[in-house]
């Protein structure tokens, strides 16, 4: 089979895209011809469809996200292009459809980087369209279900200018407008009515979704994997606490941080250690580590990958996952599972349905640094629940979010749809 996988990014700058890489593998591994359809970045991983790829709007590395792109007209008038219908993207993926002659369209994120003008030339070519959902986009302007900073559905619903009223999108009238102005145009053109299937990492953001009106028999739950056999885990305890992850503000990572501290005021805790692992670009992660140099004990690293990555997992106590939003099921907890070690993370969003209390991890309440630092205090004085804890997560993994489960549950969809 021939899929085209589609997102925005062709690098590695959080879970998206790690999954992005996982899945390819994965498929092609089995057999399966993948075709990557991307914007061009000075940090992209090199591919031999490249010529396709959209033009790019960042000029550096450095501009990752909408906040970094510096605005000039060439930039702004890419943005409003991408943002509401693409004819350079409608152009540039026909012709790879009429040079590879792919079998489905996978789509991870595209949103207001690429542009829903591809949907209409996938169907134009009679090609099925499945879309994975890895935040929620389609049911709020802002992205995350947040406003300043808390949980808001005042959206979920479709009544998209609570937006505007709020200013969600960073904050800027006109950019929540625009944000705005796209969802509807949107909807008008039929973009969700295009739509074959839509994949969920969890069951929670299924819900979400069929809360705000998507057709339940086009929702799809399927686990984000790990590839199990890549980690070999540790059950033995360590000697630092670890969070990686990206270091935005609704990751939770400064309540964390107010949790550590409140952990080292006590001396049984002083050689107590917090490692951040990052993305060593953006304002965030310079914020994050100014702050860390204050603070005794605690590390940022920026940066890590592959083996190194694992490594450092596999050398920790344990790992925690603070969220302040509804994380879709990251990859972290995966990761650490497969590694054999157990997770603490704010009791909110897809967490409760991987993170068993008490089995293989705990969940604390959200935003609570006090509830988190008494968790993280638990399992410190209680070393035998890390490694009982540990061994309940590889079994997890093993057994729920299996590489090849995943793939049975994609494979049996994208069959389904090309009959």
């Amino acid at each position: 089979m021939k899929v085209v996988l589609v997102n925005y990014r062709y690098f590695i700058s959080g879970g998206p895209e790690r999954y992005l890489f996982n899945i390819k593998s994965l498929l092609e591994e089995n057999k399966h011809i993948v075709i990557p359809f991307s914007v061009k970045h000075p940090r992209n991983v090199s591919s031999e469809f490249s010529n396709f790829f959209l033009s790019q709007i960042a000029s550096k590395a450095s501009e990752i996200y909408f906040k970094d792109i510096k605005k000039n007209p060439l930039t702004i008038l890419k943005l409003v292009d991408r943002t509401f219908y693409s004819i350079e993207a409608k152009i540039k993926i026909e012709r790879l459809i009429k040079h590879t002659k792919p079998d489905i369209a996978y789509l991870l994120h595209f949103l207001r980087w690429i542009s829903p003008s591809i949907i209409y030339s996938f169907k134009r070519f009679k090609i099925p369209v499945v879309i994975r959902v890895s935040d929620f986009s389609y049911i709020c302007p802002e992205g995350h279900l947040l406003r300043e900073g808390k949980i808001c559905e005042l959206c979920i619903k479709g009544n998209y200018w609570y937006s505007v009223k709020h200013k969600c999108v960073q904050n800027s009238l006109t950019i929540s407008l625009f944000n705005f102005f796209s969802i509807l145009l949107h909807k008008t053109m039929g973009i969700s009515e295009k739509i074959d299937a839509i994949v969920c990492p969890s069951r929670f953001t299924l819900e979400k979704l069929k809360q705000a009106g998507f057709a339940e028999n086009k929702l799809f739950h399927i686990p984000t994997f790990v590839k199990i056999q890549d980690y070999v885990p540790n059950y033995n305890v360590g000697d630092y606490i670890l969070y990686f992850g990206r270091f935005s503000k609704e990751k939770g990572v400064d309540v964390l941080i107010d949790s550590f501290i409140k952990l080292k005021r006590k001396q049984k805790f002083n050689s107590l250690k917090l490692t951040l692992v990052g993305y060593n670009y953006g304002n965030e992660f310079n914020e994050v580590k100014e702050r860390a140099e204050k603070i005794k004990d605690l590390i940022v690293v920026g940066g890590l990958e592959g083996e190194e990555l694992k490594q450092v997992i596999r050398n920790s106590i344990f790992i925690v996952v603070p969220s302040t939003c509804y994380d879709n099921l990251p990859n972290s907890i995966l990761e650490s599972y497969a590694s054999g070690k157990p997770v603490i993370a704010s009791n909110i969003g897809s967490f409760p349905e991987i993170v068993e209390q008490d089995i293989t991890g705990l969940l604390f309440e959200v935003g609570n640094s006090d509830d988190l630092a008494e968790k993280m205090e638990y399992l410190l004085d209680n070393k035998d629940k890390i490694v009982t804890m540990g061994k309940k997560a590889r079994e997890k993994v093993e057994t729920e979010f299996s590489s090849q489960r995943h793939y049975d549950l994609l494979i049996e969809l994208f069959k389904k749809l090309k009959l």
